[in-house]
């Protein structure tokens, strides 16, 4: 669980390594340690302040938008509102530098909980076009459920969902991921009339719920993205009963 007061704490980095007061950090390529900083920065934030903290040079590597691109988000709340000014600058440093993780977890925490569905939106298909697996997922069910009738936006959606389909997407990893980061946030936006409400026969050939892998045996890829829809709305639903009670 997070602190309700989350802290990022940062002390003034030491550049005084070596007999000569000066930091042998500077005899590696920039390139290297850019490289270090952001496998470390993959693994854990707060190893990544450590290390900043032992050199200035390598506090300045460690603001490069290649690290903080690379950086994990899993020490952060999903819903950004109980942190510190300073994480709240590392988050919006990290959405700058195209962190998919962090620019999806400000789209869905703007989409659902702040009503912002238009930067929501946007910021879900930044996340997308960076290789986010759950915006992706999330971004193509969005435009398919909201398209009504729209065939520009259906296509869209499609078109989405089928790259995840081509790179061995399993539904059911992603839906937990996306199931986690939905039930964390406060969902505001009941405007859930505008989902999908067409159901096909081969929908109940099993009977499977959210939880399961996959449907082959819908009779179309445009019914099984349809379904998926059909369930990510109710999950939405869901919790929308739950933060109104």
């Amino acid at each position: 669980m997070y602190s309700k007061n989350f802290q990022m704490k940062r002390t003034k980095p030491n550049n005084k390594v070596g007999r000569g007061g000066g930091c042998n950090i500077k005899s590696l390529p920039k390139e290297l340690l850019t490289d270090v900083l952001a496998c470390v920065a993959s693994g854990s934030v707060a190893d990544l302040f450590n290390m900043e903290q032992s050199c200035k040079d390598l506090l300045e590597v460690g603001n490069d938008d290649y690290v903080l691109q690379h950086a994990c988000m899993d020490s952060f709340p999903v819903a950004p509102w109980p942190i510190s000014d300073e994480a709240s600058l590392f988050l919006r440093r990290c959405r700058e530098s195209c962190n998919a993780e962090a620019l999806f977890r400000q789209a869905v925490f703007e989409y659902f909980t702040l009503l912002e569905t238009e930067s929501g939106l946007e910021l879900l298909q930044r996340a997308a076009q960076n290789g986010h697996v759950e915006a992706t997922y999330v971004c193509g069910i969005l435009l398919l459920s909201l398209s009504r009738g729209d065939n520009r936006l259906q296509r869209q959606g499609l078109k989405l969902l089928a790259c995840l389909r081509r790179q061995r997407f399993k539904v059911e990893e992603c839906r937990k991921r996306v199931k986690h980061v939905v039930s964390s946030l406060w969902i505001h936006n009941n405007n859930i009339n505008v989902f999908i409400t067409r159901t096909c026969s081969c929908w109940n050939t099993r009977s499977r719920g959210w939880e399961e892998d996959d449907y082959g045996d819908t009779c179309s890829e445009s019914c099984f993205w349809d379904r998926e829809a059909s369930l990510f709305c109710n999950l939405i639903r869901t919790n929308l009963f739950l933060a109104d009670n």
